[in-house]
């Protein structure tokens, strides 16, 4: 049995490597929220190139377009390089170097769909096959990077991590009910809204005069609104934290305050009207809060059982090595 934590298996260059291959993913996202809030999807009706071209011409929706692009383009090789260089170098850590592995192939995947959606265009549920494949793909990148980067303190290499705890299933089904809600805008909405946008997790926000119904619609408005009282019950329950505690509290409390800002943009925006500035907020803040959900889960199912203190009798966290 090795008394090796993560952090001390693991190289400070592929902690690196994580590391920016997951905030360039979590970009990447933001980015195609970006093209579908500004309906820049035909800004490049050819692919890889742009109107034949390498470079895109001086329009707006076509840089945008393009630059999504790029960005993918500079994505990819790291999500491998991580892989490769996790599988080589840390194979027995497996909740390093195997969610890399998955995230590659589920990036193939969202590869060859983001390529026919600007060929061919493609029905609402590739769009969301597309888009829950790439949350998933960040969240898979998030995991090894929150693991890798887990201090001396952290539990022994784990063969799996714990899920059997009060906080932790309350973080798992918290992030459930977002990734549900960001996933299933796309199957509710009509052809051409912004409501199958990344964002708009407002209950009964700013999604109704952007053209969605029907009851997918009215399904995820509760299911947003159960996820909003899951966030809250996370914050206020992260105060009796005590493994991990310290970690946990700013996780929950960064999800806390952007649900928050998710709320204000969504009321702005139906009070006051859609602008792209506050579209691009909830895109944004959307990845965050997914981003964070995910954090938060990793970081309680590391620290196992012993995270809150009047759990039933004390038990060993379910991490095995």
């Amino acid at each position: 049995m090795t008394t090796e934590t993560p952090a001390q298996g693991i190289s400070a260059p592929h902690r690196t490597l994580l590391l920016t291959a997951t905030a360039l993913t979590a970009l990447l996202i933001a980015m195609g929220g970006v093209v579908c809030v500004t309906e820049s999807g035909r800004g490049c009706p050819d692919w890889p190139r742009c109107y034949g071209q390498l470079l895109p011409p001086p329009r707006l929706e076509a840089v945008i377009e393009y630059s999504h692009r790029l960005i993918a383009a500079l994505t990819s090789p790291f999500i491998i390089a991580a892989a490769i260089m996790g599988w080589v170098k840390a194979r027995s850590i497996r909740w390093v170097s195997l969610p890399p592995v998955l995230a590659v192939v589920l990036l193939v995947l969202v590869i060859v769909l983001g390529a026919l959606t600007v060929l061919r265009g493609i029905p609402p549920w590739a769009a969301a096959l597309d888009l829950g494949s790439a949350l998933l793909v960040l969240a898979l990148l998030l995991t090894a990077s929150v693991v890798a980067s887990a201090g001396p303190g952290a539990p022994r290499v784990a063969e799996r991590l714990s899920l059997r705890g009060e906080y932790t299933g309350l973080a798992l089904c918290a992030a459930a009910a977002i990734y549900a809600v960001l996933v299933s805008g796309v199957l509710a909405a009509e052809p051409g809204s912004l409501v199958r946008c990344l964002g708009c997790l407002v209950p009964g926000g700013w999604s109704a005069p952007l053209a969605a119904h029907g009851s997918i619609q009215l399904g995820r408005e509760a299911l947003a609104g159960v996820a909003s009282l899951l966030i809250v019950a996370l914050v206020v329950q992260a105060r009796r934290v005590q493994r991990g505690g310290a970690a946990i509290r700013r996780t929950a409390t960064a999800a806390g305050a952007l649900l928050l800002l998710q709320v204000t943009v969504g009321t702005v925006m139906a009070v006051r009207g859609v602008t792209i500035l506050l579209l691009v907020m909830s895109v944004t803040t959307a990845v965050a809060l997914w981003s964070s959900l995910v954090v938060l889960l990793v970081l309680s199912a590391v620290a196992g059982d012993a995270l809150v203190p009047d759990l039933p009798a004390a038990r060993s966290p379910r991490l095995r090595t």
